[in-house]
């Protein structure tokens, strides 16, 4: 991979008004192939800007906005603008938010606490591999990836009575009255939730509420 960074224009999209200008001059500093051609504070303006001006050959874009965050405008530049590349610099680092990120299409994810250099090397990586993520988001990925095969596992070994008894315990039922629903005695019901935490490793009834959300039985 060549050291030289093509000539891009550069969209920077953050709500910090100080921030938003330090990154501006810090990414011009770079080199003298980039440009920033478009600041926004939110995901909204960014998204009208896109419709009066030449578009950018990159987005810079942190998640945590008013109006329209980073999670809404990346779904919705992947639709409508799929061509442009998205780097992610934010403080979140939670796997849940990499994840949505990355299926919403962006291209690399950084922290706000980075260095120059690894900027450089990010927007670099981009323009020439067309994504850059650090040995970190790596892993992170690799360890959820690993933690969805289990619960995937786990899944396929649920009966669709299981399955049932999970999505009422989502509900403000009591077990007693989900026994009444299921038309199965109290005892029946007990053994269901035994075998339950004993699957899907958890302890409590919140347990088997948040494993439904995670899988879909239920939206939030």
């Amino acid at each position: 991979m060549s050291n030289e960074i093509p000539k891009l224009n550069i969209a920077v999209v953050d709500d910090h008004g100080l921030y938003r200008s330090g990154l501006t001059n810090l990414i011009e500093s770079l080199s003298d192939n980039l440009k920033v051609v478009l600041t926004a504070s939110n995901g909204k303006e960014f998204l009208d800007l896109l419709k009066t001006n030449t578009l950018p050959d990159l987005v810079i874009l942190d998640v945590d906005m008013p109006i329209l965050n980073g999670f809404e405008t990346a779904k919705i530049m992947s639709k409508e603008y799929p061509s442009i590349p998205i780097l992610i610099i934010t403080m979140l680092s939670d796997e849940a938010s990499l994840i949505r990120m990355l299926r919403n299409g962006v291209r690399g994810y950084l922290s706000k606490d980075i260095e120059p250099s690894e900027l450089k090397s990010a927007i670099l990586a981009i323009s020439q591999k067309g994504f850059h993520y650090t040995d970190v988001i790596t892993g992170r990925l690799i360890n959820s990836i690993q933690n969805d095969e289990v619960e995937q596992e786990n899944l396929q070994k649920l009966s669709n009575r299981e399955l049932t008894f999970i999505e009422y315990c989502c509900s403000e039922k009591t077990y007693k009255q989900i026994a009444e629903e299921m038309l199965l005695s109290p005892k029946t019901i007990d053994g269901y939730r035994a075998a339950l935490f004993e699957k899907l490793e958890v302890k409590t009834r919140v347990g088997l509420v948040l494993f439904a959300i995670k899988n879909g039985y239920v939206k939030v």
